[in-house]
């Protein structure tokens, strides 16, 4: 497999592309999909659709790897506090019962993700890397806190500072984040990606102990678990200092499209990015793309955005943007 290969540190001579969100969002044999489950809840549950969903775009773009079809949200969804989806709107979860999360456990019902994750491993091409992924604590404490996604992260960091739960609901969430990661793992995924979309929120004094920290105990268990355990540590804005903080973790990590590659530290780790998602949008992305390819031709890169895939992209944007990678080699 072309990626995990790479995650080992080949310098691949054309790289391997993948892209997030690519499960969904602009496919229209996605959206006639969605259309048969009465929520978006229910259709990360249910095994036929996600087997569907996830190779949707393997069949379309041929991407060397497929990301399993699902949320991070889960997590807060089957520690208790139910999620929903409202059109228009993003997430919207139930006001939380902070006892209940903070000492319960993980529903037996998110096992259907792990067994979806085997029959999705099974019907994929085994030159195609299987790809899970989790939510850090910082992201999920944001939703879970906020009953949905905040548009005010200085009054909830005001909050956090000050609410004696909080470093309790971030150890509960490292717990179950780790169990989460390493059963996709043992159930068929090759790599795991660690997403913390909201981490550039978080002021600079905090990041030690709000991401840093947690992802490192994260990380840990996971290779305890499964010492040579894949991973992807994707800190959205911020990924300068995630290189300082876990680079001795031998982690690759995903860059953004606000960060600029040249300004990067110098890591021999793998690293994963960066094209503005808004320029594949509106199809001003050639340049940008023989400029990533250009500075990761010595070094262990895999190609994607540096966010998820707008829902408006035109399919021909994105089958230009495989073709350009592809052809480089």
């Amino acid at each position: 497999m072309k990626i995990i290969r790479t995650l080992n540190g080949s310098v691949e001579n054309i790289k391997p592309i993948w892209i997030m969100r690519q499960a969904g969002r602009c496919l229209p044999e996605y959206r006639e999909l969605r259309k048969k489950s009465k929520n978006f809840m229910d259709f990360c549950l249910n095994q036929e659709m996600v087997l569907e969903a996830t190779l949707q775009p393997i069949k379309r773009f041929d991407f060397d790897a497929a990301i399993i079809f699902s949320d991070i949200l889960i997590i807060p969804h089957f520690l208790g506090q139910n999620v929903s989806f409202k059109e228009g709107v993003g997430p919207m979860l139930d006001k939380p019962n902070w006892d209940q999360i903070i000492n319960g456990n993980i529903e037996s019902e998110i096992e259907i993700i792990y067994k979806t994750i085997q029959l999705v491993r099974n019907e994929l091409s085994k030159e195609k890397a299987l790809l899970g992924f989790v939510g850090c604590p910082w992201t999920l404490a944001s939703y879970m806190i906020n009953s949905g996604k905040t548009n005010d992260f200085p009054k909830l960091i005001s909050f956090v500072q000050n609410w004696p739960m909080f470093e309790k609901l971030i150890n509960k969430l490292v717990e179950v984040i780790s169990d989460h990661a390493i059963a996709q793992l043992r159930s068929g995924a090759n790599a795991i990606q660690l997403f913390e979309s909201w981490a550039a929120a978080v002021p600079a004094n905090y990041r030690k102990k709000w991401l840093f920290d947690p992802a490192t105990k994260i990380i840990q268990s996971i290779r305890n678990a499964i010492p040579d355990a894949k991973i992807i540590y994707y800190g959205r804005g911020i990924a300068g200092d995630a290189m300082v903080a876990l680079d001795q973790l031998n982690v690759a990590f995903g860059i953004s499209e606000d960060v600029n590659l040249l300004d990067l530290p110098h890591t021999n780790s793998c690293l994963q990015g960066n094209l503005d998602s808004k320029k594949l949008l509106n199809g001003n992305f050639k340049e940008d793309v023989f400029n990533i390819l250009e500075f990761s031709k010595d070094k262990p890169f895999i190609v994607n955005l540096g966010h998820g895939i707008l829902p408006d992209t035109p399919i021909g944007h994105v089958e230009e943007f495989v073709r350009l990678v592809r052809d480089a080699g």
